[in-house]
């Protein structure tokens, strides 16, 4: 990387083009099959929402595994939420399944039952976490990030799930969170209580890993972390001195943050070139899963946090639509150290991309622009 590339031109955050290439290219879907703590008992199972609910999580007695959730007759939606079941049902002609995806029972209909079970998916599981088989990001991005957390990923307990909507592209959405030089002017508590002169980074190919250290002596600037302060003290004791938080990006479109003893997957689908939806999986250490007030106040520190990243991400997206739409080719260049996570992601998204378009209509040269 060098530190006078221009960042991300405009066409890849509105081209329709680019917005298909990116849907073809990229596994939006599939990197992140779930923890093992969505189905922590037998025959437990938890459809995974940002698969559209095609694929499901089943605990069948002997392992842990990824089905199909779609039926072999006429390709219904069977399992909703979570639950326990022991069998699969089909809710519209009945036809069953047991818990390993065969066929059980089709009524009325004969067929070659072996052709019509469902589909398992090849899966690997590390320290919790389950992924396709021979894609390796996210686990190496979590053996990288215990440089710098003690944290134990496998011992982790599901707590909540939630779906949202953002009116930004998919990448102006993972550019914040890959954007350390906008957390203190921007963020009222993290001016006071982050330290962004201090970011280790580890930077791959396909992840990026990054910890930004605590302030030396950290202030309180609004209830909601005052909250979460007072319920860390309470359950596990004095607030750690070395990070305040670590940031995995696994690209395209997976984020992980480490805070303390919680752990939060957002995983950001494209639905169009304005708007994405985000699939946020919540997960705590299990010795804190059943104290309910601490739970609630992790989630209404990060909730201020996302109301201000989302403020943000629209002022971007919106600076940068009028831009695009007015044929403006201006890029402002990189931070060294502190968008240091940002202009890698570029890179990896300029890597995949290049060589499906003509080069000159995507990375101009930048040039100031002034309107009289």
């Amino acid at each position: 990387m060098t530190i006078n590339t221009p960042s991300l031109a405009h066409e890849f955050y509105f081209s329709e083009e680019i917005l298909a290439l990116e849907k073809k290219l990229f596994q939006f879907q599939d990197i992140f099959l779930g923890h093992s703590s969505f189905v922590n008992e037998s025959q437990n199972y938890f459809v995974l929402p940002h698969t559209k609910e095609t694929k499901v999580l089943i605990d069948n007695g002997e392992e842990i595994q990824v089905l199909q959730n779609i039926c072999k007759h006429r390709y219904s939606i069977m399992l909703q939420g979570k639950g326990h079941c022991g069998k699969i049902v089909c809710p519209i002609h009945s036809w069953s399944y047991n818990l390993k995806g065969k066929i059980l029972n089709q009524p009325g209909i004969e067929c070659d039952q072996s052709a019509h079970s469902l589909e398992r998916e090849s899966i690997d599981i590390y320290d919790g976490f389950l992924f396709p088989k021979n894609v390796s990001a996210l686990k190496n991005a979590l053996e990288a990030a215990k440089t710098f957390t003690n944290i134990d990923f496998e011992k982790l307990n599901f707590f909540a799930y939630e779906r949202f909507f953002v009116k930004v592209n998919w990448k102006s959405y993972m550019d914040t969170f890959l954007d350390n030089y906008h957390l203190e002017p921007f963020h009222p508590n993290f001016r006071t209580f982050l330290d962004s002169r201090y970011i280790e980074s580890i930077f791959r190919d396909d992840f990026s890993v990054q910890a930004i250290h605590l302030r030396e002596k950290p202030q309180i600037k609004t209830p909601a972390l005052k909250a979460y302060l007072d319920c860390y003290s309470k359950y596990v004791g004095k607030f750690p001195e070395d990070y305040g938080a670590v940031w995995l990006c696994i690209y395209p479109n997976i984020i992980i943050e480490i805070s303390q003893c919680f752990v939060l997957i957002a995983i950001v689908l494209p639905d169009s070139i304005d708007t994405c939806s985000i699939h946020e999986y919540r997960l705590v250490e299990q010795q804190f899963s059943q104290h309910q007030d601490f739970l609630t106040a992790f989630e209404q520190y990060m909730y201020e946090i996302e109301y201000e990243d989302h403020d943000l991400m629209n002022k971007i997206h919106q600076g940068r639509k009028d831009l695009y739409q007015q044929g403006h080719k201006h890029y402002g260049p990189y931070h060294p150290t502190k968008e240091a996570g940002q202009q890698q992601f570029h890179d990896y998204i300029r890597r995949k991309i290049s060589g499906n378009f003509d080069e000159t209509t995507l990375v101009s040269s930048p040039r100031e622009v002034v309107r009289v």
